[in-house]
């Protein structure tokens, strides 16, 4: 006896492409908001020292500082890809 035949499984939609845009707008939304949650950690634990009368010493400057520095490198490469982002849809001159 013949088996009867399976019947087909319907395939899945096929998925959308890869958008970069979307991913680098994430991306970078995730790491701006990461860095500033630890530039408001530091500034809340230096003023918190400084009003109980601790010696913030140079710890505090310094730290706000290289957090300022991370930021500005993070705006500078935000700018950088979306500059990418933008000439790679331009096409060639005809």
């Amino acid at each position: 006896m013949a088996e009867a035949p399976q019947p087909l499984t319907p395939l899945p939609p096929p998925r959308p492409p890869f958008d970069r845009e979307r991913f680098v707008f994430k991306t970078l939304a995730v790491v701006i908001s990461a860095q500033l949650l630890v530039y408001g950690l530091a500034a809340g634990i230096c003023g918190q020292r400084s009003m109980a009368g601790r010696a913030v010493g140079q710890v505090c400057p310094g730290t706000l500082e290289q957090l300022q520095g991370g930021f500005d490198s993070t705006l500078n490469l935000l700018l950088a890809l979306l500059g990418g982002a933008a000439i790679s849809r331009v096409g060639p001159p005809p």
